[in-house]
């Protein structure tokens, strides 16, 4: 076995750049798994330890007797605590900006008992008029402790002052519903106030919402069924769990694709590490196949042959597995914490998973010692006396595929008629190569479609649907005349009234809550796309809903739907689902203005408006003439919302910018180690054709030209499996709020192939500077050997 461990560690270095591949590629998918998972688990454990830390509500009941419920659901057995709180969206004023705000009710003089509160600077309530301010909008407008702004109650604008700075549970990500996570600063804010403040400020008659935290804050999916369906009979409009809190599931989301990716993308490198390793092996026995003749027949064993070329597999393995598992970990660390430094998670865990390294290591080596399984196995079998005769082709020559199919290609010159022969000649080189071709393709287009699909998603969103530069919030309900008069404001060239509503659907497959949104039926400020692209506009006497919906209540369209209606215009109705749109976030509903009126039986106001800008108008000039309206409570900058929408991708960016670099080298080192054994396996055949005075330039010619058409074969086959790929890892993020359909620009296809094309050109490099030095009289007595 010591001579085997040399012969091992010679062949390693004599073919040290093909096995520095595999290693390299083993290295970057164990990385990759390391980093993926270790920080899925490390926000797991922050997302657990913020919720017990804080008492986050495992249930969350909005409208009807809340206070009846908190009754019944405190002498529940398995509820920790229950409170009840008052929740009003109001407009808030900072300096000169107007905002729709949310203020949420706690105890004046101290923490609640649900969902409790981390001040971060300042102290708590310190008495009437007096508010926490939520760390997001703080930050953005720069306000402290001791700061004051202004918020319309029902008595008009009135200015409070900011005791403290604070992070919540509940607005970790500040999403304002489910069906509108994406907001700004400047468009959406929370702020916390005493009970009494904010009834007072709202006008409600008592506590709107009820929160339960469980027993030790661990889920209790029959305490859930139970206590929703009693909320549901009381008549509660909203009834979510801790897991669908609208940040919360924002969050989720995030982790799951953190648990997508440890498990998708290194599958996918080790994929190609095995499969590198794989042909690497296979012909290097190929190769040595008279040795190994030599080794049986002088008394080495069949186990011991066996064991030396599996050998071939463990080493790179090894190599890269244990340095790619410890940098996961390290690497982990850091995306942990840039990710809760970026969102703000108010309790950041970071721990070392012993399972995660080990589990990374066994990988690696499993990969590349399966790889080597078969081939190792195949040596191990070999019969001596006919190792060491060496191989005779089979069968006869004959023109190639090409020219059977174009006899005039059989008039083409020698050399090219020897590239076309080539690739059919051996056809396990070939298929090794196409293979190689489709796996690095693959993991090209992977990254970049992700890429392509979330920039052109944003753009369906807001600019193809969302049509309007910005939308105002009135402070009441109004009607048309204060609409049309929007328009009256220099620089605004048109207006349209927009009613949204919270909405419970109820159909026999479920119940799910979101938005009714009336719009006007010719409207120009919102598109409606069907799944396939077909634009649609708002039916005379049914609605539009989400895609998202089939997912939530297995609808379709043309089915009967049951919606009751809230939001102090309280109606229920049946009506027909008469089509299904496809909307990137959030699963609403929408339904012509004319269509509603006559559904409610009355003329309905309208809560807000959507604007145009008249071309060439400054928007921040605009914005500042539509604020100083008495009307106007709050403003949103659509275009604003798009670029913070962006800003919120950067990180995600970032990530998929990571595996793409990662793709893009193993792509490299994989075409690399294909063509590389490609040239090297031919050395006889290279060193016969200068025997009898073949160029060296000739050769390299050839054999670059047989290589790249075998790559451009690979190309459509590689393309057509990486878009299938991409499809499969996009469908996984699909949500009622998100719907990430895979989009890949006809330019990445093209470019992909192009740069896969050049990375077989240059991979070749190094084996075509071997032809240049081949040594001819070593190779040929080698040969008559």
């Amino acid at each position: 076995m010591k001579t085997l461990r040399k012969k091992l560690w010679r062949d390693i270095g004599r073919q040290k750049a093909q096995f520095a591949a595999v290693t390299l590629t083993v290295f970057l998918g164990i990385a990759m798994f390391g980093a993926s998972y270790d920080s899925f688990q490390n926000l797991e454990a922050s997302y657990a330890r913020t919720a017990t830390e804080f008492d986050f509500a495992n249930l969350t009941v909005s409208g009807g007797g809340v206070q009846g419920f908190a009754v019944e659901a405190a002498s529940t057995t398995g509820v920790q605590a229950v409170a009840t709180r008052a929740v009003a969206n109001v407009p808030f004023r900072i300096g000169g900006t107007k905002l729709l705000g949310r203020m949420v009710g706690v105890p004046a003089t101290g923490q609640p008992s649900v969902n409790r509160l981390s001040i971060l600077e300042g102290s708590y309530l310190t008495g009437p008029g007096t508010v926490l301010m939520e760390e997001h909008l703080a930050h953005h407008f720069e306000i402290g402790p001791g700061d004051s702004f202004e918020i319309l109650g029902s008595q008009g604008w009135s200015t409070v002052r900011v005791a403290g700075v604070i992070s919540s549970p509940e607005y970790i990500w500040p999403a304002a519903s489910r069906q509108e996570i994406i907001t700004t600063p400047d468009n959406f804010g929370v702020v916390f106030a005493a009970q009494e403040d904010v009834i007072s400020a709202s006008g409600l008659e008592g506590p709107n919402e009820a929160v339960v935290y469980y027993e030790n804050g661990a889920e209790n999916e029959a305490l859930t069924s139970a206590l929703s369906g009693r909320a549901i009979e009381l008549g509660a409009l909203e009834v979510y769990t801790r897991a669908e809190q609208p940040s919360n599931a924002s969050l989720e989301q995030d982790v799951k694709g953190f648990e997508e990716l440890a498990l998708f993308f290194p599958i996918l490198f080790l994929s190609a590490a095995a499969m590198a390793a794989y042909v690497m092996i296979t012909r290097l026995i190929h190769a040595q196949r008279a040795q190994i003749g030599i080794l049986l027949a002088n008394g080495f064993t069949k186990r011991q042959v066996l064991r030396h070329y599996l050998g071939y597999g463990i080493v790179p393995g090894l190599l890269g597995s244990v340095p790619g598992a410890v940098a996961g970990v390290l690497l982990a660390r850091v995306i942990t914490r840039l990710y809760t430094g970026f969102i703000s998670v108010p309790v950041t865990i970071i721990r070392f998973y012993p399972a995660t390294l080990f589990t990374a290591i066994a990988l690696g080596l499993l990969a590349t010692l399966l790889a080597a399984a078969a081939p190792a196995l195949v040596a191990s079998r070999l019969a001596p006396a006919e190792s060491m005769r060496g191989l005779t082709p089979p069968g006869k020559g004959r023109p190639s595929l090409a020219e059977r199919l174009v006899p005039p290609l059989r008039k083409l010159p020698i050399r090219w008629r020897m590239t076309l022969r080539g690739i059919e000649r051996n056809p396990r080189r070939t298929i090794y190569t196409v293979l190689g071709v489709v796996l690095s393709l693959t993991l090209v287009l992977v990254s970049w479609g992700m890429l392509d699909t979330i920039q052109f998603l944003m753009n369906r969103q807001f600019v193809d649907i969302q049509r309007q530069d910005a939308r105002v919030f009135f402070s009441a309900p109004v009607g048309p005349a204060e609409v049309s008069a929007i328009t009256d404001v220099e620089g605004v060239l048109e207006a349209e009234p927009l009613l949204e509503l919270p909405i419970a659907i109820e159909t026999g497959g479920g119940r799910y809550e979101t938005f009714l949104v009336a719009l006007n039926e010719d409207t120009a400020m919102r598109r409606f796309y069907t799944e396939n692209g077909q634009l649609v506009t708002l039916p005379d006497d049914g609605v539009l809903g989400a895609v998202g919906l089939t997912d939530q209540l297995n609808l379709a369209a043309g089915d009967p739907i049951s919606v009751t209606v809230g939001g102090g215009v309280a109606w229920s109705f049946q009506t027909t689902l008469s089509d299904l749109i496809d909307e990137p976030l959030g699963s609403m509903v929408y339904i012509s203005r004319a269509y509603a009126e006559q559904l409610a039986g009355m003329p309905l106001p309208a809560t807000s408006a959507m604007l145009t800008y008249t071309p060439g108008s400054v928007a921040g000039v605009v914005r500042s003439r539509l604020v100083e309206l008495p009307e106007v409570a709050a403003f949103e900058d659509a275009n604003a919302i798009f670029d913070t929408m962006q800003q919120f991708m950067a990180l995600f960016y970032a990530f998929v910018g990571v595996m793409l670099a990662f793709g893009a080298a193993m792509a490299f080192a994989l075409i690399f180690n294909t063509m590389s054994v490609n040239i090297a396996e031919r050395s006889r055949e290279v060193a016969t054709l200068l025997a009898v005075g073949t160029r060296r330039r000739t050769i390299s010619r050839l054999i670059t030209t047989e290589n790249l058409l075998v790559a451009v074969i690979g190309i459509p086959l590689g393309l057509a499996v990486g878009y299938l790929t991409s499809a499969a890892a996009m469908a996984s993020f699909q949500s009622d709020m998100f719907r990430f359909q895979l989009y890949v620009r006809p330019t990445t296809f093209v470019w992909s192939g192009l740069a896969l094309l050049v990375v077989a050109l240059i991979s070749q490099w190094p084996g075509l500077r071997a032809v240049n030095r081949m040594d001819i009289a070593r190779i040929v007595k080698e040969r008559s050997v």
